[in-house]
């Protein structure tokens, strides 16, 4: 698949041509309606993003997309829901997934939440949001501080630029590195700090609202 390709699992027509009207032709949309189908086209080759309805027939839901999600770690998986609510939302943000939102949010909103997702960013709502800061400060009562104690010089200063929303991309640029250096450090770092993702490293380093967030369902 090439690196411009998303791929759409839903068997709602409507929602489908909603996600279809997010994208212009400089991207390849692919689609699924089933379990079968979605797993068939990630088995042959990990889609660059995954756009999945939650409410896929025999995909489980929540339970569903993050077994998929652990047994194929590395794919970018972006779920709608029609009902989005925070319990769901926070479990698949915990299993990996790089975005949460509404099966019906506007397509301009939708295509910006998914240029952000392919950057490296991860979208959630206002509420979610808070929860995963409210979870993280509890479980990092330490402080940044002692979060990045382990850390070297270089790393430290990633990992603040990762908690002011910076993508690797602009890491890369305003360090003058490669963004492949940036990636290794990334992996130290995650290593160091037992960060799943960069939200996670994000919540630890600042404790504050550092990710894009769904400002409409």
């Amino acid at each position: 698949m090439g690196s411009n390709t998303i791929l759409l699992a839903s068997a709602e027509p409507s929602v489908l041509k909603r996600w279809r009207e997010a994208f212009d032709d400089s991207v390849t949309l692919r689609s699924v309606e089933d379990v079968a189908a979605l797993r068939q086209v990630v088995a042959d080759g990990d889609p660059p993003l995954l756009l999945v309805d939650v409410a896929l027939p025999q995909l489980d839901g929540a339970a569903g997309v993050a077994a998929l999600l652990a047994e194929y770690p590395d794919l970018m998986v972006m779920v709608c829901a029609g009902q989005p609510n925070e319990d769901e939302g926070l479990a698949l943000i915990k299993a990996g997934a790089r975005g949460y939102c509404n099966a019906y949010m506007a397509p301009a909103l939708l295509r910006k939440a998914v240029n952000l997702v392919r950057g490296g960013e991860v979208w959630v709502g206002r509420k979610l949001i808070l929860r995963l800061i409210g979870e993280m400060n509890v479980r990092n009562a330490g402080g940044p501080r002692t979060l990045l104690a382990g850390l070297t010089s270089r790393e430290r200063e990633i990992a603040r630029m990762v908690g002011e929303g910076a993508s690797n991309k602009q890491i890369a640029r305003d360090l003058d590195i490669t963004e492949r250096t940036v990636k290794a450090h990334m992996s130290s770092i995650f290593q160091k700090t037992a960060a799943k993702d960069r939200l996670q490293l994000a919540l630890m380093v600042t404790g504050q609202l550092t990710v894009s967030n769904e400002q409409a369902s």
